[in-house]
Order: structure tokens, then sequence, then C-alpha cells
């Protein structure tokens, strides 16, 4: 079989790269396509501290294609003229998409492929596929979410919780965009059972569709197993809520389960930037914290500290923390709705139902069941299922 020459397109660290560095280290990636690109010492990275996130060492002999002035300049004209939330989104895809489109056809010129693959992820892809398709590219999807359901399905549940103010609607044009992506894709990689249902629930043909889980990748501090007894007032069980502080993750249930189990010796850490509204009593109860958006160095410190991390998401593409809570020796409490990663009663527990009183139970199940939480943890480990050559294998078979 001959080699195909593989370019990835993606705003932004997605997934830390790592459909790049898969195929980069089986040697079929012909270029990295990104909006902005800042190895060590680069002006960009020095100037901008959000983007001087934008590398990874396992790319530095890779070849990649960049625009960073490009998305500094987007940057500002959000500022100067008041763009913001799905106006400033859509903007940015399309002019990514196009830019990329444009480089990839410049170097091809000079190259001639003879099996070229083009992949770009959803909501940036359509005007890359217009220009590569009929130029014999094959084109593959990274569908990074269930779609059109997901929307709907949160769109119903902050409705249903008295927040629809704190949601902003989806413009119908990001989904004609994605219709358009679907129709021109040869292939649509999903993350996710969970996903997969979702497309084909709004009509995308299942023979184009193909389930490939995330990968951990990178080194992750490992801990051994707590030992420790029941949770006590004095050393109270640490559970972890990391991400988005939203409805969609679920935070409202963990809110819930403390509230229902008021005099239980836990303590609640979330981590992530807060986009709800934090009822009074839920300010007043010492057991919760809040500790916003914190460094990834501060984010593996937390997964350090913690006894369980919950997540209880009413609609995931796959929730990469879960693989790096457990990489990280942490039990996971998470629902059905994400990708396959907690084996039930095993390194975990899959949540029978979302609600506070389903998540409260378990809880108090785990703070008198010492031997229970250390089974958990003596079973958490990474999984070779979610590592970067298990995706590298996945990826050059789709």
């Amino acid at each position: 079989m001959t080699q195909e020459d593989w370019y990835v397109c993606q705003i932004g660290a997605r997934e830390h790269y790592s459909i790049a560095r898969a195929l980069h280290q089986r040697a079929a990636l012909t270029a990295l396509v990104t909006d902005a690109w800042t190895p060590p010492g680069s002006l960009v990275g020095r100037v901008s501290g959000r983007l001087g996130q934008r590398h990874h060492e396992g790319l530095s002999e890779a070849k990649v294609f960049s625009c960073s002035t490009r998305a500094i300049a987007h940057a500002i004209t959000d500022r100067l003229t008041g763009r913001t939330g799905w106006q400033s989104i859509i903007a940015r895809n399309e002019w990514f998409s196009k830019w990329a489109a444009q480089e990839i056809m410049r170097n091809e010129r000079r190259r001639a492929s003879t099996k070229p693959v083009v992949f770009a992820y959803s909501y940036a892809a359509r005007d890359i596929f217009r220009e590569l398709k009929p130029a014999g590219f094959r084109t593959i999807l990274g569908q990074i979410d269930p779609g059109p359901v997901e929307a709907r399905l949160v769109a119903e549940l902050y409705a249903g919780q008295g927040q629809a103010e704190m949601l902003d609607p989806i413009p119908d044009r990001y989904w004609d965009v994605w219709h358009e992506e679907v129709d021109l894709a040869d292939t649509i990689v999903v993350n996710s059972n969970w996903s997969a249902k979702g497309l084909l629930a709004e009509g995308v043909a299942a023979d184009k569709i193909k389930v490939m889980p995330l990968a951990l990748g990178g080194d992750v501090p490992m801990r051994g197993p707590r030992k420790r007894g029941k949770g006590t007032k004095t050393s109270p069980l640490k559970f972890l809520f990391l991400g988005q502080v939203t409805l969609r993750k679920g935070v409202h249930l963990v809110l819930e389960a403390a509230r229902l189990l008021p005099d239980a010796p836990i303590q609640i850490d979330i981590v992530g930037d807060v986009q709800i509204a934090v009822p009074d009593w839920v300010k007043q109860d010492p057991r919760i914290r809040f500790h916003g958006r914190v460094t990834r160095e501060d984010v593996w410190n937390h997964y350090q500290d913690a006894d369980l991390f919950l997540f209880p998401t009413y609609s995931d593409g796959f929730g990469l923390t879960q693989l790096e809570a457990l990489a990280a020796g942490v039990p996971v409490i998470c629902s059905d709705r994400c990708g396959d990663v907690v084996s039930h009663d095993v390194n975990g527990h899959v949540l029978e139902e979302l609600s506070g009183a389903c998540l409260a139970t378990v809880i108090q199940n785990l703070v008198v069941n010492s031997d229970q939480l250390l089974k958990w943890q003596s079973n958490c480990k990474r999984d070779p299922r979610f590592e970067i050559a298990a995706l590298a294998e996945t990826l050059l078979m789709s």
C-alpha cells in the first residue's frame, strides 16, 4: 500500500496536537497547518502569553505552516469592532479555512503528492474541503462533538434550569457550514459512540462515521493509590471538578449532590472558568471551593491532591480529562454521554442517571466505604487503547 501524505489542519492546540503527532511518529505527516505556532524563543510567544502555549516538542522536527500574525490581527479586529461570541468564532473559522486551503495547494504544487489526505476539524473545514476535494484529496473531518443534537440538548438543559440567558444561541450559519462539511467529507472521525449516535440522529450516513478515541500524550505525573480511611471532618474526601464550569459539564449536579449531603466530610474543588450563576448557598458552603482557571502545572497539582474526579457531563465528544485523571491515579465518576473510558466499578463509576440525587448516593457510599475507593484507585492507570501509537494505527486505517 502506497504511503499517503497527510495534512492536519487545526485551530489552537486541540488535544495537544495528538493527530499531527501520531502521524508524524509514523512518518506520514506532510505538514501541520495551524493558526499560531510559537516555538521557544519566538517573538509572538514572548508578546502573547496565550499564544505562547502553541507548540509541542513532539513536532519540533515536523513541517508546520502557521499564520501567527494573522491570529493576532484577528484578535485585535475583534476588540476594535466589538465582535464577540459566535460572530467572532465563525469569522475566525472562515479566514483560517480559506488560508489553510491556499497554503496546502501552494505546497502541493511543489510536491505533487500521489495520495494526498487532509484532516480538518469540524466547523473550520468547509473551505479546505471545497478547495482540496476537487484537487484529488481524500477529506477526513474530525468531528469534535455530537453536533446539532448536543446543541439542542444543551439549550433544553439551560431552559429547564432557568439559565437560558447564560447561553449564547448558535446561529444557523454555523450549522449551514457544518452540513456542507459533512457532505464534502469522505470520512467523519468521531471520538465516542455518544458522538456517533448524535450524528446518526442528524441523518449522517453510518458508513461515513468512524469511532476513534482520543489519545493521552506526553508525560503524566503519577502517584500511587492513597492509603485513606473513611472521610472525616479533619480529613475529608477530596473531589475534583475540572474544566468549563457549565451546566453542560454537569456542575449543577455536583452542587446539588453537596446540598443533599450537608454533613458529609467532603471537599469539592472546582477548577475552571465559571460560566453559571452560582447560588448564594454554594458561596456559603466552605466545602466547595472555586479556583478559576489555572496553569497546566497547577492542573496536575489538583489531580495529585484529589481522591476522585467528577465528570457528570450532559454531552461531550470524549472528555480527555477522564484519561488524565486515571493516568494520575484518580478514579472517575462520570456519565455515559462521553468517551467510553471508565470501567464501571473497576476504576470508577458510570452514573445510572444524571441527577444530583444519584451522584449524592455514590458519594455517600464512598464516604462510608473506604475499601471501594481503594479498589478503584488501585486500578487506575494509563490504557494502551488511548495512546498515541493506537491513534496512529487507527488513523492510517481510516
